[in-house]
């Protein structure tokens, strides 16, 4: 088997392959090291320790981004407590995008407050509403694409130069 030094140095090659991000970096590292520690134990082969520690660190990597995306889910329903400078355009768009859902038909803005806002997969509420889920998959896609035209007709955005929201209008209130 390799010395400790190597698979850290493995172990922190792979992960910058896959991501940038330093403190992403840091922390899928810090996971990794403890999988690895309590699982070594299941490592049969020590000829296939480098695809054993790959595979490791993809799906603690996956695991983290879907943690993450389901925390960034939860903070957008407590969009006044989430104040990063970085993400106060953004934040702007959602406000807008919440004041325009109230203009969409009642099916279309209950299904996208189910689905976008309270996370509610596409299969849970077909099952719920005794609907088929290729139905809903489409209600889904009309639903955005309505909501998409109101951003673009409505709300004034100012973006940087990288495209993201950093100013908004909101529509008038009728």
């Amino acid at each position: 088997m390799d010395n400790y030094g190597e698979i850290v140095l493995k172990i922190h090659n792979y992960i910058s392959k896959l991501t940038s991000e330093k403190e992403l970096i840091d922390e899928v590292s810090q996971e990794v090291f403890l999988k690895v520690h309590n699982s070594i134990t299941t490592l049969k082969d020590n000829e296939k320790l480098d695809a054993w520690l790959k595979r490791i660190v993809y799906t603690t990597l996956i695991d983290i981004y879907r943690r993450k995306q389901k925390e960034q889910t939860d903070n957008s329903l407590l969009i006044n407590e989430y104040d990063e400078p970085e993400n106060e355009g953004n934040l702007a768009l959602i406000e807008c995008i919440v004041s325009l859902l109230q203009l969409l038909p009642d099916e279309q803005r209950e299904l996208l407050e189910a689905v976008e806002v309270k996370g509610i997969t596409q299969a849970e509420y077909a099952r719920q509403n005794n609907l088929p889920l290729s139905t809903v998959k489409s209600k889904v896609q009309r639903s955005r694409q309505k909501i998409k035209e109101l951003v673009k007709d409505n709300c004034i955005l100012t973006n940087d130069k990288y495209g993201n929201v950093v100013d908004y209008i909101l529509p008038e209130k009728k």
